[in-house]
């Protein structure tokens, strides 16, 4: 098998013509434009244009490829949480199964414990990637949550879903595990982002960081699991471009996991939305999920009984696990000026939300 780059500059034109579709054509060569800056927290990214040997071959003329993140606590918990591997495993057998539209694979592969990492994309060119840290658009929300609603869809408790053996259930020993690491990263968290918090939040998320084992049990016992992308936010989602002019195109699946639809609901309008812009539009915008998802998922007998009621009490709850994740990755680092503008948003943004949302009157249910 042909060794792994490890990073962006570890790629050669030999290994390039080892891996990618024979009938591409040889390259003879190949150019570099790193992006992304402060985008790809858990990855490196680039665009590679390639020069073939015999002119413009039938392959594309840019790709897209991905290494791990050469920042080694990003490094870490990604490898640690399994996120590679899952981003390997879902372009090698997902990808081209799917109803919503993700770019085409062509090459994934990664080291038997995650690292190094390497992926090779389709790139979608001519898009527009909404800036998360500017926030959504009510239109760009909606049609991001319409996506993730056929994904959910799609998915929800059906058989297929469990056998999927390489995507995890909330519950899995790796993320039970995030209780120490919450616990090590609450004294950085609580000086950090403590004074921007009311006391009663900073208690609810001290006790659901002890709490956080029996709080992924508790998940999954309420069922209604489906494939959540669990990265649902803004620069995830492309807009238009050599894609279709109406369409949009789902990236980034190292986070995948079964878990409840409504977690990528909560992550989106938590994380993606100005809180301003969240407020205002809140119930409108979780009406839509409900009604699209509900119209999709109407024939799967694992969807039946779920409630527009249930939805809100299943968002109030994802606030409160995803405090726990932002106490878990506050030592995240951005990488540049941007990155780290982009990691404060997304960390403050939905414990701002989970204030709103009186979050901790869940802890009591966590059982």
């Amino acid at each position: 098998m042909p060794q792994i780059p490890a990073q962006i500059a570890d790629i050669s034109v030999d290994w390039l013509n080892q891996v990618l579709p024979a009938d591409f054509g040889r390259l003879k060569g190949f150019d570099v434009e790193r992006f992304g800056a402060g985008v790809g927290i858990l990855g490196e990214l680039a665009r590679l244009t390639l020069d073939y040997a015999d002119g413009p071959g039938a392959g594309p003329k840019t790709i897209v490829a991905k290494c791990q993140s050469p920042a080694p606590e990003n490094q870490f918990l990604a490898q640690a949480m399994g996120f590679y591997l899952r981003e390997v495993n879902f372009y090698r057998g997902v990808a081209g199964r799917l109803s919503i539209r993700v770019p085409k694979p062509y090459y994934a592969d990664c080291g038997a414990d995650g690292l190094p990492f390497v992926i090779l994309i389709e790139e979608i060119t001519d898009a527009h990637c909404p800036d998360q840290i500017t926030g959504l658009t009510l239109n760009e929300a909606e049609r991001i949550l319409e996506t993730a609603a056929r994904l959910h869809a799609a998915f929800w408790e059906t058989k297929e879903l469990y056998e999927l053996t390489w995507l995890p259930p909330m519950n899995n020993p790796l993320y039970k595990a995030g209780k120490a690491m919450a616990e090590a990263q609450w004294p950085h968290f609580k000086e950090h982002f403590g004074p921007r918090l009311d006391g009663t939040m900073l208690d609810a998320l001290h006790k659901a960081c002890h709490l956080y084992p029996d709080m992924l049990d508790w998940w999954v016992k309420q069922g209604h699991q489906t494939f959540t992308h669990t990265d649902c936010r803004a620069e995830n989602y492309l807009f238009g471009g050599s894609a279709g002019a109406d369409t949009i195109t789902m990236i980034d699946f190292q986070l995948s996991t079964r878990h409840v639809g409504t977690w990528d609901v909560c992550n989106l309008l938590a994380a993606s939305l100005t809180p301003e812009m969240r407020r205002e539009h809140e119930d409108h915008l979780i009406n839509h999920y409900f009604k699209v998802v509900s119209e999709l998922a109407a024939d799967q007998p694992g969807f039946k009984g779920y409630s527009l009621d249930r939805l809100w009490y299943d968002y109030r709850a994802a606030l409160l696990q995803q405090g726990v994740a932002q106490v878990i990755t506050s030592n995240l680092r951005g990488g540049n000026e941007r990155g780290d503008e982009l990691l404060e948003e997304l960390h403050m943004r939905p414990l701002i939300a989970a204030m709103d949302h009186n979050v901790g009157e869940i802890v009591k249910d966590i059982k």
